[in-house]
């Protein structure tokens, strides 16, 4: 292969995230990724709802320009992705430029994959820093940024099972600790407590965490908690795979 056709190669898009609009009346949007940049490609109308529906495997030539607190941050390219969990969270492996910071074992990361996911990671964010130290959910391990921008985190993969019914006593354990730090989860569906060896429950998810959420929230989340984990799949499900 020449010089020439290994550039083209490098630079061809390959997509790592996709949003769709299934009716095709709004914004569907792309993440790109051309050589060692990422790219954002957002523009109503310009495919139909069965093309936007699937995965691309590429797309044609594109004409294009070749509030943090945690002091560790990564770059995005820094991390190989070996598992992809859910939309916006996958399991991967640090580069070994990293094992200095992060070892050389698997880790979770969550990314922001566009401008309207941010406010959602902001918030986990915030939660992940007032349980530092807690126990009561994976170790925080730092930022991930694209570029100069911070669009996501880096956790500690923690080897667990899915909560269920049996586990309702222990999860109701950590849940009123959690209440007792200030903190209504919002969505404690089954895949989001990780029962590990032992028995030992911790959490996940705080996208719709509550800061400062009165009696009547706290008690609602309690008593709800055991029709959450004995509901089969139930929310949460689908493609998740667990940490």
């Amino acid at each position: 292969m020449g010089t020439g056709e290994g550039m083209d190669e490098l630079l061809q898009p390959q997509i790592v995230s996709m949003e769709v609009d299934d009716e095709n009346s709004c914004e569907s949007g792309y993440r790109l990724q051309i050589g060692n940049q990422i790219k954002y490609l957002v523009n109503p109308g310009t495919y139909d709802r069965d093309t936007l529906s699937f995965p691309l495997a590429d797309l044609p030539s594109l004409q294009y320009d070749a509030n943090w607190t945690h002091p560790t941050t990564i770059d995005y390219f820094d991390l190989e992705k070996t598992e992809q969990l859910t939309a916006a969270a996958y399991e991967a492996v640090p580069s070994p430029a990293l094992a200095s910071i992060l070892g050389t074992s698997h880790i979770i990361a969550k990314i922001a994959r566009f401008e309207w996911e941010i406010p959602r990671l902001e918030q986990e964010t915030r939660i992940y820093r007032l349980l530092s130290g807690s126990g009561l959910t994976p170790r925080f391990l730092g930022h991930i940024r694209e570029g100069d921008r911070v669009i996501g985190f880096v956790l500690e993969k923690v080897a667990g099972r899915a909560a269920g019914v049996e586990d309702l006593e222990a999860c109701r354990g950590v849940l009123g600790r959690l209440h007792g730090m200030g903190v209504v989860h919002g969505d404690v569906n089954r895949f989001n407590f990780l029962v590990g060896e032992g028995g030992a429950v911790r959490i996940i998810d705080f996208e719709r965490a509550e800061e400062g959420a009165g009696e009547e929230r706290r008690r609602g989340e309690i008593e709800g908690l055991g029709g959450e984990l004995g509901g089969g799949e139930g929310r949460g499900g689908g493609v998740y795979v667990l940490w």
